[in-house]
């Protein structure tokens, strides 16, 4: 075929598969097929199992590479994801490293809405750092942590992930209650995250003592609001045992502009109301509906769990 008439052959084609694509989209932002506008409720495509492909794809990986590409796979809710990071993690000890990769990805992944891919960067995290996840490791950071406190973040940080994944869990809450209250900044800091990590009901008092009366904004809004609103492993319905506290909070006349800025945010984010910057609204609210909330948030963490079964 003369090469003129080939280009011009192929012109012709893409001007025609243009036209069709254009006529095919109604609005900007719709993609041929069925329509689908960019915003509104997710819509499968495939099945969002881990498929036998992708995790043979992982199986030929070395753990770097392994570990990051599992996350990724954790952060887009593949179904079984997870687990394979749970069980490849003790095999990564000491095997993989934080990567500018990786450090996104962990990232994304803390910042999801998500509590099991939240708790797979604590795995992978955990085999980073080469920290054992038994009794004895435990012990080991704690004596650091005691021994050096003024240096002891790293250390607080693995600690609250191994009381998270059910190691020690009551000792070293104890610990942490002691460095919230006693240590520098950066390690009341890191304490106060380190609770907000663990993710059991204990931590909630914990959490709201630090938004309300540490000295520092750092540790009161980074450390306890965060951890109450946003941050950390507590679930919808555990953060909603806030309330009453953050309510009484805000009723503190000594509260600093900022804080009480800070506390109204905590709760519209953990109830997903709108109400005003008033202490008596919120209380008005919550005596009719915080106990009808909290069991909707409940009924809403149990559906995703009973789909998997």
């Amino acid at each position: 075929m003369d090469s003129r008439l080939f280009v011009i052959k192929t012109v012709l084609a893409c001007a025609v598969l243009t036209s069709t694509l254009a006529a095919g989209q109604s609005q900007p932002g719709e993609i041929v097929g069925r329509k689908l506008p960019l915003p509104g409720d997710p819509v499968q495509g495939t099945t969002d199992q881990l498929s036998e492909v992708e995790r043979a794809m992982a199986d030929r990986l070395e753990p770097q590479p392994q570990a990051e590409r599992l996350l990724q796979y954790a952060i887009s809710h593949h179904r079984g994801a997870t687990d394979e990071i749970k069980i490849r993690a003790k095999q990564w000890r000491g095997q993989i490293k934080m990567t500018d990769p990786m450090r996104t990805l962990m990232d994304v992944a803390l910042n999801g809405d998500d509590l099991r891919v939240r708790a797979a960067v604590f795995e992978i995290d955990l085999a980073i750092g080469n920290i054992a996840k038994t009794p004895e490791q435990a012990e080991a950071l704690i004596q650091a942590a005691n021994a050096d406190p003024t240096h002891a973040e790293l250390t607080i940080w693995y600690l609250g992930f191994l009381a998270n994944r059910g190691v020690e869990t009551g000792r070293i809450h104890n610990e942490l209650r002691g460095w919230a209250h006693t240590g520098t900044e950066e390690v009341r800091f890191r304490a106060v995250s380190a609770i907000g990590d663990i993710g059991t009901d204990d931590a909630v008092p914990d959490l709201v003592n630090a938004f309300h009366h540490d000295p520092s904004f750092h540790v009161r809004i980074d450390g306890g609001g965060c951890g109450l609103a946003h941050c950390g492993m507590l679930t919808r319905a555990q953060r909603m045992q806030a309330v009453p506290g953050l309510i009484e909070m805000l009723e503190d006349k000594k509260l600093d502009a900022e804080t009480v800025k800070y506390g109204y945010r905590a709760l519209r984010e953990i109830t997903d109301q709108t109400l005003g910057d008033e202490p008596i609204l919120w209380r008005q609210w919550y005596a009719v509906h915080g106990v009808e909330m909290a069991e909707h948030f409940r009924q809403f963490e149990k559906e995703p769990m009973e789909s998997q079964r």
